[in-house]
This record gives C-alpha cells, sequence and structure tokens, in this order.
C-alpha cells in the first residue's frame, strides 16, 4: 500500500478542490511513493500526536486541521512546526491534511455531527462561492432546549456545554456548522432553525442569538470536528482491508474547564 493509494481515496471523499482558497490541504511532509501498513488519524498533528505515530509505528498521520497552514518564512529549529516538521522527516512519517475541503464534503465533519445527532431533512445552511457550508436538519421530535443540550453532551462526551437561550423552549428545527461558525448564526436564524450549535462563539455573536431568540450551544471548535478522526479511519478502513487504521488517544484539545 503507498501514501497515494490512500490520498486517493481520501481525495474521493473530499476532493482538495472544494478547499477555499486561504487553505492549505492536502500532503503536507512525506512521499507518495512510500509503503504504507498504518495509519494514525488525528484532529491536529500536535508533538503528541507525532510521538503516538512514532510508537504505533504508524508511516502516515492523516489530519483535519492543516499540519502546515501558515506560510513559512524560515525553518527556525527553535519553532515548534520546524521541530515537528524535522521530527515527521527524521522518522519517515507522512502527514496528510484534509481541512475546508472535508467541512463540506459529504461525509465530512458537518456529515459526522449531522448523523450523530440523528437528524433528518438534510439541506444546507449557507453557500458561498458555489460552496456548501454547514448543515440544517430536523429531530425526530420537537423537545426542550435542555433536553436538547443533554443530547448533544452525551454525543459528544462533554460534562459542559457553554449555551445562550430559554432552555424550556420547543425545539426541532437545528443549524450547525462544526468548528468556528458563528458567522452563520442570522443565517441559520433566518431559515427558521430553532436552535444552533457551532464552536469558538464570541461574546458579540451570543448576543446577537439571544437578541433574535435563536438557542446556541458552543459546543467547541475541538468536540465539534474531534469525531471526525474515527469516521475517517472507518472509512479508509473500509476501502482497504490490508491496511491497519488507529485513531489517535492524545488528541489535541488545549482549553479546559477547571
Amino acid at each position: 500500500m503507498l501514501v497515494e493509494d490512500i490520498i486517493k481515496t481520501l481525495e474521493e471523499l473530499a476532493p482538495p478542490e472544494l478547499a477555499f482558497g486561504w487553505d492549505n490541504v492536502g500532503l503536507m511532509v512525506g512521499d507518495k511513493k512510500k509503503n504504507i501498513k498504518k495509519v494514525l488519524f488525528a484532529l491536529d498533528c500536535t508533538e503528541e500526536v507525532l510521538d503516538e505515530a512514532v510508537k504505533e509505528k504508524a508511516q502516515l498521520i492523516v489530519t483535519h486541521h492543516p499540519f502546515i497552514f501558515r506560510p513559512l518564512k524560515n525553518l527556525d529549529y527553535e519553532a515548534p512546526i520546524t521541530k515537528r516538521i524535522l521530527k515527521a522527516v527524521k522518522e519517515d512519517i507522512a502527514i496528510y491534511s484534509a481541512h475546508t475541503n472535508l467541512d463540506i464534503a459529504q461525509g465530512g465533519t458537518n456529515s459526522v455531527l449531522f448523523d450523530l445527532l440523528s437528524l433528518k431533512d438534510e439541506e444546507p445552511l449557507a453557500e458561498e462561492k458555489g460552496l456548501y457550508i454547514g448543515k440544517i436538519g430536523v429531530l425526530q421530535e420537537s423537545i426542550s432546549f435542555k433536553s436538547f443540550i443533554e443530547l448533544v453532551k452525551t454525543k459528544l462526551h462533554l460534562d459542559h456545554l457553554t449555551v445562550n437561550g430559554d432552555i424550556n423552549k420547543k425545539i426541532k428545527k437545528i443549524g450547525l456548522c462544526t468548528g468556528s461558525g458563528g458567522e452563520y448564526i442570522y443565517t441559520a436564524f433566518k431559515k427558521g432553525c430553532d436552535a444552533y450549535i457551532t464552536g469558538d462563539v464570541g461574546y458579540h455573536d451570543a448576543q446577537l442569538a439571544w437578541e433574535l431568540g435563536i438557542c446556541l450551544i458552543d459546543a467547541t471548535h475541538y468536540a465539534t470536528e474531534v469525531i471526525v478522526a474515527k469516521a475517517l479511519s472507518e472509512y479508509v478502513s473500509s476501502k482497504h482491508k490490508n491496511l491497519e487504521c488507529i485513531v489517535s488517544k492524545v488528541n489535541s484539545q488545549t482549553l479546559h474547564i477547571v
């Protein structure tokens, strides 16, 4: 099995041309012709994830967030990104990233969250330059916002959520955008959503949701997107039966409630 075989499989799911112009997707480090037997899937390629790949003897790491995102002006050995690049090269580990193309793709991050919440009657939340962003769906039946909060906590394995809105309000139509989607709160409201789920909600975004009367859940950037690692692992494994696919156990949540 070659790295390029796995790339082909991933790009059948999330074509790189779907990515936004400011994004950086594709093979970040490594040789497309390298033979591999094991792939590690993670949200980010942190130093801890690299160490995990070395320990697990994985020859390829697949991430959602780009391993190299901003242009590099130098390779200062003291810079964290340089240290990770050098470690990947030294250990001969290839790294591939699918970011906004995976957000947009059917079967990508937003699809995974949509299915996890058992929503139906799918439609896009927003459209920009011909690309669909986020999703809207409906619950099987109307429930209180409080009950929906508990559902989201259970599905995303969270002990706490940051929320905004009347917890007794009955909701059924749900908008969602994984990662950071505060800018689409008004869009969700205009499309008749009773509640909206995203991450990285800012103060003024929350204030707008309150004024509009739409229930809001900040389920964190991390929790709304880390779920795609398992989904990608299962997808690639189903296409390549002889390839070992594992999901990172050390992922990259850096914010904690204390």
